[in-house]
């Protein structure tokens, strides 16, 4: 387990008193993990397993039994404990058992249940009720993607509405986001960084940025330093490209059979990847190891640019719930033949032929990702009620907006400018 000390004391108190005795089987690979990975861990998902083991721990044995017994039967039906199961971590064998089981899905939901039942006693116990705060999900499609305006938004089925936006602002800052984002030379705390970071209720990983495409994150980073760093979890394709190229070059070593990957996999589990980090990442043990597990997780985060930008917001939403994420997509090179991305081959280092810019189809990808990350977000019930998704198309001067109708700009056509768009954000994540 990780050092002790970093537990919550009301944590070490429970564990000390033998809590994990009462925990069946099939959770002790993913509450040990969890512990042992305590310093790895975002606050939202610190806050979950406190609530589920606190949970138990305020139980009799016989409550304890109970809450576990739908867990403990079908354990029994699968035959759990006649297999290899490890207890201390999350394994691939541990996995494939359980999914070949046809009791699988079963025991899935009486899981479920458990974890509901800890979050609902969370509830009750809070002295008052807290208000769900507001979030805000911006997604960019950046003008070197082009787009047709009459067909744009069609794979989002009219949950939203278009708006048209007046895309000329300050001449000192040609790009729309960094307008949004960071404000203007005059005005360096307009943006809606600032505004969501000097939030009285903002948290630790609580305002992601994600880019595909280099300039503004470089200038992000440039903000913060070692005695100072930024409270925004910046993560950009291009800053990362020695991450990448080192994990690439790993996996290009690789047999094409299962044993050798899984040497390999757990060599990249292991490494020390800080020397490979831009400092924003290196400083962060959370966001270092959220990183790791991005690149090993078989998406094609490792290659493709807007792949790493929709898959890193989906694990935000799903692991650190953030109030604030802004995301944006880039272009991306044109395959190239004899090159096998499902198995992390880098193109770039196994095929001599230059790269190729691809436009129509980094177009694609960003119009159909954007709406993923859309979808990724409303697995979760924090994104379902005071939720504002706001996607801006830059090469046709268009967003679509879903929000609720309390929303400054929610039923609005345009054209709107920027300025008035960044405070109606700002007011809204305020």
């Amino acid at each position: 387990m990780q050092s002790a000390a970093s537990l919550p004391s009301t944590l070490q108190d429970a564990l000390s008193h033998g809590l994990l005795k009462r925990i069946p089987l099939t959770f002790l690979p993913f509450v040990n993990q969890q512990l042992h990975q305590w310093d790895y861990l975002f606050p939202n998902e610190r806050r979950s397993v406190e609530r589920l083991l606190l949970y138990v721990a305020s139980l009799t044995p016989g409550q304890s039994s109970e809450l576990f017994h739908d867990v403990v039967r079908i354990e029994d039906k699968m035959g759990v404990r006649s297999w290899q199961f490890s207890t201390s971590e999350q394994t691939i064998s541990n996995s494939a058992e359980l999914a070949r089981s046809p009791y699988f899905q079963e025991w899935r939901r009486a899981v479920q249940a458990v974890f509901d039942r800890a979050d609902q006693y969370a509830l009750q116990m809070q002295s008052h009720l807290v208000r769900s705060p507001n979030r805000l999900v911006l997604l960019i499609i950046p003008r070197a993607l082009p787009v047709d305006q009459t067909t744009v938004w069609r794979r989002w089925q009219g949950i939203g509405k278009p708006l048209t936006l007046d895309l000329r602002n300050d001449a000192q800052q040609p790009d729309p986001l960094a307008f949004l984002l960071d404000g203007t030379p005059a005005q360096p705390a307009s943006g809606l960084l600032h505004a969501a970071l000097v939030n009285p209720t903002a948290s630790a990983a609580d305002t992601w940025f994600i880019d595909a495409t280099p300039g503004l994150a470089d200038h992000l980073a440039a903000q913060s330093s070692p005695s100072a760093p930024s409270q925004t979890v910046l993560l950009s394709y291009q800053r990362l490209d020695r991450y990448r190229q080192a994990f690439s070059h790993e996996m290009n070593t690789m047999r094409k059979d299962l044993s050798d990957a899984d040497a390999v996999y757990d060599r990249l589990r292991k490494v020390d990847v800080t020397p490979w980090c831009p400092p924003e990442v290196a400083a962060d043990p959370a966001v270092r190891e959220f990183v790791r597990s991005l690149y090993l997780s078989g998406n094609g985060a490792v290659i493709f640019g807007n792949s790493f930008v929709e898959w890193a917001a989906s694990e935000a939403f799903r692991r650190a719930r953030p109030r604030f994420l802004a995301a944006r997509f880039g272009m991306r090179s044109k395959p190239k033949p004899f090159t096998g991305v499902a198995v992390f081959d880098n193109p770039d280092q196994i095929n001599p032929l230059p790269a190729v810019d691809d436009p129509p189809g980094s177009s694609v990808d960003a119009q159909m990702l954007a709406l993923y990350i859309w979808l990724a977000a409303q697995r979760f019930d924090e994104y379902r009620k005071s939720t504002v998704c706001i996607c801006i198309a830059e090469s046709i001067a268009e967003a679509y907006v879903i929000a609720p109708p309390e929303f400054a700009l929610a039923g609005q056509s345009g054209p709107v400018a920027l300025a008035p768009l960044r405070d109606a954000l700002q007011s809204w994540i305020a």
